[in-house]
């Protein structure tokens, strides 16, 4: 009895690992196939190159709102000038003192001019500038996060389509066409979204 026990545990064991030996070989033939799939879009370029043509076309690239903040700065340091400019008309034509009071005479032309130049120092801690570009800044994350949203939306559709049309091809004309269409119309969809980035790189 003991050992039909031992012998049925034995056989247990080699079933089992029969059974992890053969999951394994399906698993890794399964990450091969997908591998070899992949490898067709290997001259496509990747999504983070296209999220960021995407910003770069959008202008909304963050490094813009820091540049309205520095600017906004350094805005403090530059002075207010203003000039004027007078001219005493009074002295210009006057009446003779002298020897003939009678006469109209004219005299040297008075001109005054003068340079002001104020700076406003409490405008590098806060400038008034800073309210419209925190608003600004709201919209334009907005903006971008739309922007990425939609680019990185499109992107895999596209490439699930190209999947489908590789693994499963059609075999009914019309499908073939509907879907080689669709396949053009997302392509289109995100050369709209990063200025003709990506059909540029497609055609490297």
């Amino acid at each position: 009895m003991k050992y039909m026990i031992l012998l049925m545990v034995f056989f247990v064991q080699i079933t089992c690992f029969n059974k992890i030996s053969f999951a394994d070989e399906s698993t890794d033939l399964l990450e091969n196939q997908t591998q070899d799939v992949l490898k067709n879009f290997k001259g496509e370029p990747v999504i983070g190159d296209v999220q960021k043509a995407a910003i770069e076309y959008a202008e909304v690239h963050p490094d813009k709102i820091k540049h309205w903040r520095n600017a906004a700065k350094k805005q403090a340091l530059l002075p207010n000038i203003s000039m004027g400019l007078d001219r005493y008309l009074t002295d210009y034509w006057h009446w003779d003192s002298g020897t003939m009071p009678d006469t109209l005479q004219k005299g040297k032309d008075a001109v005054a001019w003068d340079v002001t130049m104020t700076w406003n120092m409490g405008e590098l801690i806060w400038n008034s500038d800073q309210t419209s570009i925190d608003t600004r800044s709201k919209l334009m994350v907005e903006l971008r996060d739309d922007i990425i949203n939609e680019v990185t939306r499109t992107y895999f559709e596209r490439r699930r389509l190209q999947i489908e049309i590789l693994t499963s091809p059609p075999r009914d004309l019309k499908v073939s066409l509907e879907k080689e269409l669709r396949l053009q119309e997302l392509t289109a969809d995100i050369d709209a979204l990063t200025g003709g980035y990506f059909s540029g790189r497609l055609q490297e």
